[in-house]
């Protein structure tokens, strides 16, 4: 009879406290599957949040714009960053006041639609998300946002 196969992280990324249903966002925000084993969790119990998606993922680092991407997804996504087999950080996900470059405008007349320039949002208060353009100046949803 085979051993079975032992599923530990050595050297990779745990996405923690996903919102249920949002695994899948996230591999697709990341770019992923790449190289590598990946592991999902869908509809997981949790003592801390009722249920959740989680995502394991060896030999992947995260950057700060992929950290970003993540963050629009819900609040208390953990990020914990694992080497040689031990959690060497964790974070709590936010999302910054200023994102550049991560979404695109829904208003078909914005200036980022016609010209070279990084795309510029505002986060504004309160959750879910809302977004104000800095060159039009349109509050949109994340749900009117394309990413």
């Amino acid at each position: 009879m085979s051993r079975p196969r032992d599923f530990r992280l050595n050297d990779g990324t745990v996405i923690d406290h996903l919102p249920v249903g949002t695994a899948a966002r996230a591999l697709e925000l990341l770019g992923l599957p790449r190289e590598g084993p990946i592991t999902v969790g869908i509809n997981v119990p949790s003592p801390s949040v009722g249920r959740k998606d989680i995502v394991r993922v060896e030999g992947l680092f995260l950057e700060k714009p992929e950290l970003d991407r993540l963050a629009l997804l819900g609040q208390q996504i953990t990020v914990s960053i694992v080497r040689d087999g031990s959690v060497s950080d964790k974070t709590v996900l936010d999302v910054p006041e200023r994102l550049m470059g991560i979404l695109t405008c829904s208003n078909p007349t914005c200036i980022t639609h016609t010209e070279e320039v990084d795309t510029v949002f505002f986060k504004q208060d309160g959750f879910p998300y809302r977004f104000k353009c800095a060159y039009c100046e349109r509050v949109t949803s994340l749900d009117d946002v394309q990413e």
